[in-house]
């Protein structure tokens, strides 16, 4: 296999995998906005753990996922 082959490999890993990251945290997200449990938690605490943990969750999807297109995009320059 090539170097060019397993770098756009990595790359699609990546980007596939922090997309899903991502739109597992939005989802997440939604329902904790949503139930009950978290809006009483929102009105004492000010925010819920599981909303927290979900904007890390798309903050780091977003992240693995743009350094996967970064990597389908790029191409390395002065190699044969």
């Amino acid at each position: 296999m090539k170097r060019t082959d397993s770098r756009l490999l990595a790359g699609l890993i990546l980007f596939v995998i922090g997309a899903a990251v991502f739109a597992y945290g939005i989802i997440t997200y939604s329902n904790d906005r949503a139930s009950l449990g978290g809006s009483l938690e929102r009105v004492f605490v000010g925010s819920s753990s599981a909303e927290q943990q979900a904007i890390i969750e798309m903050i780091a999807g977003g992240a693995v996922a743009l350094i996967g297109l970064i990597l389908l995009l790029t191409r390395r320059r002065g190699t044969r």
